[in-house]
């Protein structure tokens, strides 16, 4: 068991955890300590409800769609939503809805909250409490099942961020008056995102403390872009830097060293020092020259220049930090060290790696209009994957990138706002159902290099009213079009051999279609719920909702 001053010092706000439960001992054990906290009166104003995965969900969603009904308020509910969905551990912390002293009673549920936390840390877990459910309170009531206020969701699980450093905290001078004691300044290590800390192939990156605003924003950026990274972030105020920073880079799993080279750490004795141990360890070495001024010219200043490898050969960087523009080249050095995640989070869209290039495999954003990215980890992005987008009620706009060559079955189903999409001529498969029942859709541009729209592509698209079938497309597949009750006009070419029966089943308003006569798979009743159609096709006459031969 941690000591009380333990408990304080390790507790941290985690936000990433990994897919392992918490046991119910456990749960009872942090609401056991909440209990004992102090509260106005003894009231004791608290209850929990431990909500499942269906009601985690629920909730998520309400706040997504809150945050994107509310833009200019947002803040950081899309983010609470996120992690809210996936916590291993979600407690709804609710309070009478009716309170004599409301003050009182948030701060005795403060008081509880922080026992749970400081219990979470004594056992291993990490903890968060998520303040922004209150967008969605009442809503939230109703899927908890409580007549109570919802006054936070308390989040616990094992994290997966590894070592979380403290963040700075005031000097006791700024919080505490009459009161000579100075508090010791801390470490600026707010601003880092977290080193990786696991059994992962990392990249080591060594850089001058004087340029930690460039790197920090290089770094945050490659993280993004799923590269395992480690930096002193990891290694606690007091500890023997040297002696863990040298030891990192000679493990296993340190496969590179990222070094940024500058006036500044040419001039540090740290860089010289992790710089020589990755070559005495065999480790690559890639250097990231900050600014225009040619390396000799730095030794001229610096008395000497480390051995950073083929001079010849490095990574330009700009010197203005927020600049990132050396991101994709570093991410590919990365990817040949092999210190990438096949598999991750980049903005809103959760990717894998693929033989040629990046599939998104799903979208998590409340954006009325989403840019998918041309790349990710030094990849293109070749694919839009299977269900991807599916559900979303927030998007009415989606740009793809040229880069795009295939789309999965139903990517996009269900998106039931979308008014809008570009698909690029690069694209050659559209996966079955892949605008099923996107009521919103009045028109989309078909890429010329498919062979097959396949089943169901367009079923239920009712907002639908013009459709044409690409020169070069051979065969549609069942129920294409079916349900699509504002379509007037289709144009099918000469290349369509064959049409499924139920292509256009339901299209009552469809009067313009074009359609090759010698087209095969056509039966009496093709037609017989589109009674404008008039054509002679597939051995038919088609007329008026009825067939008969020719």
């Amino acid at each position: 068991m941690l000591s009380l001053d333990e408990a304080l010092k390790d507790r941290r706000s985690v936000r990433k955890y990994l897919d392992k439960s918490v046991s119910d001992s456990d749960t009872a054990s942090i609401v056991r300590a909440g209990c004992l906290a102090p509260s106005a009166k003894n009231r004791q104003p608290w209850r929990f409800v431990k909500l499942d995965d269906d009601q985690k969900k629920t909730i998520a969603v309400m706040m997504k769609k809150w945050a994107a009904d509310n833009a200019e308020e947002r803040g950081t509910v899309v983010e609470s939503a996120k992690i809210l969905e996936r916590a291993p551990l979600a407690l709804a912390v609710c309070t009478p809805a009716e309170k004599k002293y409301p003050s009182s009673d948030y701060i005795s549920v403060g008081a509880c909250l922080e026992n749970m936390c400081l219990k979470a840390t004594d056992l291993g877990l990490g903890s968060l409490i998520i303040c922004d459910v209150w967008c969605v309170e009442k809503e939230a009531r109703e899927t908890v099942g409580t007549k109570d206020e919802i006054t936070a969701v308390f989040i616990a699980g094992y994290g997966a961020e590894g070592v979380i450093p403290p963040r700075a905290r005031k000097p006791l001078s700024k919080v505490l008056a009459n009161v000579g004691e100075k508090a010791e300044p801390s470490p600026r290590y707010d601003k880092l995102p977290q080193a990786d800390t696991g059994k992962n192939k990392f990249v080591f990156i060594s850089y001058s403390h004087k340029d930690a605003d460039l790197v920090i924003s290089d770094i945050a950026e490659l993280k993004h872009h799923g590269v395992a990274l480690w930096y002193d972030v990891s290694i606690y105020y007091g500890e023997n830097w040297d002696e863990k920073a040298l030891g990192k880079i000679a493990e296993k799993n340190c496969v590179g060293l990222i070094v940024y080279v500058s006036k500044n750490s040419l001039c540090s004795k740290a860089v010289a020092e992790e710089t020589a141990t990755a070559v005495k360890e065999g480790k690559p070495v890639v250097p990231v020259h900050i600014g225009d001024m040619p390396l000799a010219a730095y030794g001229a200043e610096s008395g000497s220049i480390p051995d950073f490898g083929d001079k010849t050969k490095y990574i330009a960087r700009s010197a203005v930090a927020s600049n990132v523009d050396a991101t994709e080249e570093i991410v590919k050095a990365c990817l040949r060290f092999g210190a990438v995640a096949k598999s991750g989070i980049y903005d809103d869209f959760e990717y894998e790696l693929i033989e040629d290039g990046a599939r998104i495999t799903l979208y998590n954003g409340t954006s009325e209009t989403v840019t998918v990215p041309s790349r990710i980890c030094g990849k293109a992005v070749t694919e839009i994957g299977h269900n991807s987008f599916s559900g979303n009620v927030c998007i009415k706009k989606i740009i793809l990138p040229e880069t795009v060559k295939r789309v999965g079955g139903g990517a996009f189903s269900g998106v039931r706002n979308l008014k809008e999409i570009n698909l690029p001529e690069n694209i050659n498969k559209l996966g079955q159902a892949a605008f099923r029942d996107c009521t919103s859709l009045e028109c989309v541009s078909l890429p010329s290099g498919i062979k097959i729209l396949e089943e169901a592509m367009f079923r239920g698209c009712i907002s639908l009213k013009e459709a044409v079938v690409p020169f070069g497309v051979e065969e549609l597949g069942e129920a294409v079009f079916n349900g699509c009750r504002s379509l007037k006009k289709a144009v099918i070419p000469d290349t369509v051999k064959k049409m499924t029966e139920g292509g256009f089943f339901g299209c009552g308003e469809l009067e313009n279609l074009t359609i090759p006569k010698d087209i095969k798979g056509l039966e009496k009743q093709s037609f017989e719920t589109c009674p404008k159609v008039n054509v002679v096709a597939g051995g038919f006459v088609f007329r008026d909702g009825k067939a008969d031969k020719p």
